[in-house]
């Protein structure tokens, strides 16, 4: 069983608030010199596997990061793909153009397209929030610089009677990804299996759907204290830096299958 992506949830810090959110937000972040062991470990696993593989930055949200254009840097430099999973607040031209070259996808988490939903959701900083004008123009940015486009939208209560198809259409987005909120019966935004059915039957663009069930055991995850962990609640004391990747993938009980559905 080969693992082709690898996700680097390197840092903890966030401008936004989103009440779906499964980072701990305990202010971790994997130094400089801590990411390009872990890099390198990663680089060791897909040379040994005679893998193309990939990472993908995550956090949090990987733009605060002091370190993101040295990391981006350094895994172009080992020819492993770089991916980006970002809100999009601090995407701007500057960046696209500094790394856009480095840069296999960008993805941006697109939960609400009016400023009401996202308040509602927490995509906000200092009560300013990303307008769909700014959305389409960072989305047509990224594909102008020959980088993939992907949206990731997670449905809850609060937008899963919006209609996206006019703007998901306008941008045409090389990958579209509907996450199911992760079901807890302490959060009464979490959304059922019916209002996603319905939610989904709107949508005329293609698209890749994950409940949160699909989610639990479906991610090789690498979380800012750099424990290695098999779903988004980073729930791991498998540290990279006390295994190789590979010893610490046979560790784990990772849903091979699941992992492969979300990739297709």
């Amino acid at each position: 069983m080969i693992y082709s992506c690898v996700n680097l949830h390197f840092t903890d810090f966030c401008n936004f608030n989103c009440s779906h959110c499964f980072v701990k937000k305990e202010n971790n972040e994997l130094s400089f010199e801590q990411l390009k062991i872990v890099v390198d470990k990663i680089s060791n696993y897909y040379r040994e596997n005679n893998i193309d593989g990939r990472i993908n930055l995550a956090g949090g949200e990987p733009l605060l990061s002091r370190n993101i254009g040295n990391i981006i840097d350094y895994i172009y430099r080992k020819n492993i793909k770089v991916s980006i999973i970002t809100n999009g607040y601090y995407l701007d031209e500057s960046f696209i153009k500094s790394y856009g070259d480095k840069i296999d996808m960008i993805g941006i988490s697109v939960d609400s397209l009016s400023f009401e939903g996202n308040m509602k959701i927490g995509r906000s900083y200092k009560a300013n929030t990303l307008t769909r004008e700014k959305i389409i123009y960072i989305s047509s940015l990224i594909k102008g610089a020959g980088i993939r486009l992907k949206i990731n939208t997670c449905l809850s209560k609060i937008n899963c009677n919006e209609d996206f198809n006019l703007f998901i259409n306008e941008i045409k987005p090389d990958r579209f990804k509907i996450f199911q909120m992760c079901c807890d019966e302490t959060n009464s935004n979490s959304v059922s299996n019916e209002e996603v059915d319905v939610f989904l039957k709107r949508i005329n663009y293609k698209y890749v759907y994950e409940s949160s069930k699909d989610m639990e055991k479906s991610y090789v995850i690498i979380d800012s204290l750099g424990n290695v962990s098999t779903n988004n609640f980073h729930n791991s004391n498998i540290s990279i830096f006390d295994y190789s990747l590979q010893e610490a993938i046979d560790i784990l009980e990772i849903n091979y299958m699941d992992y492969l559905k979300r990739y297709i």
